[in-house]
């Protein structure tokens, strides 16, 4: 379920004018409301490789990755999925003309049909695992390295591997989110009906508000505005960390 317009709309105004620190227009909040849910969203790109190399063996339900992934699935206009086809295994999808992202790299064992993912490693590293005869006996992992552009190579120590390779791939951006009203009485007044929702998990509606916030504390020049939004952030990630 998405974060609903209206809700961070109104907290935001509500904690804005808290001891009359100042007013966020409809025009403002929609600008910083797009910049917000942007940040937020490829931030979740930078904390799932993040979150990968902290703790690479961890894949329990409720644990950083998962719900990360949980989170690219759920977020309106994002397709994600973790079996994009890599062609000829050595080509990722082409992002030409869609807003695209590559993550995990896995192959299929040749006997079990098991996916497995495969880790990154500098091509000197493969070429001297194949150069040596005694590392290739003991090279039985699949690995791979970047190839140049939307290229890569699969190798184990039986040779380069061309087939059963796929790719996690998100595709997709959050729509734009707008704030949208009638004035009645001198005073806007929300219109769901011309308005759009935000497109991130429901989850992330604090942080929504609390960059909302913060952008908005820099624009209009307010140090306690910002202050405030910088402690409901630490408040905030001492939740997320428990």
């Amino acid at each position: 379920m998405p974060v609903n317009v209206d809700t961070v709309y109104q907290t935001v105004q509500a904690l804005a004018n808290k001891e009359q620190r100042g007013y966020i227009t409809p025009q403002e909040f929609n600008l910083f409301a797009n910049q917000a849910q942007s940040d937020i969203f490829e931030q979740y790109f930078y904390d799932l490789n993040a979150f990968r190399l902290a703790k690479p063996q961890e894949r329990q339900v409720g644990d950083s990755v998962t719900f990360l992934q949980h989170k690219l699935a759920n977020t309106t206009g994002v397709t994600y999925i973790n079996t994009a086809t890599v062609s000829g295994g050595v080509t990722i999808p082409d992002y030409t003309t869609t807003d695209g992202h590559t993550g995990q790299i896995f192959v299929a064992d040749p006997i079990t049909g098991e996916r497995k993912s495969i880790r990154l490693i500098e091509p000197d590293e493969i070429h001297d695992l194949i150069g040596s005869v005694w590392h290739k006996e003991a090279f039985n992992e699949a690995v791979y390295f970047e190839d140049g552009y939307q290229r890569i190579q699969v190798w184990t120590g039986t040779g380069q591997i061309t087939s059963g390779v796929t790719c996690e791939q998100v595709t997709g951006q959050p729509g734009l989110v707008f704030w949208n009203y009638v004035v009645v009485n001198e005073k806007p007044v929300y219109d769901s009906t011309t308005s759009s929702n935000f497109g991130l998990h429901v989850s992330e509606r604090s942080d929504l508000v609390i960059k909302i916030l913060q952008l908005a504390g820099i624009s209009i020049e307010s140090q306690e505005l910002y202050q405030q939004s910088a402690q409901l952030e630490a408040v905030n990630t001492q939740q997320e960390n428990k």
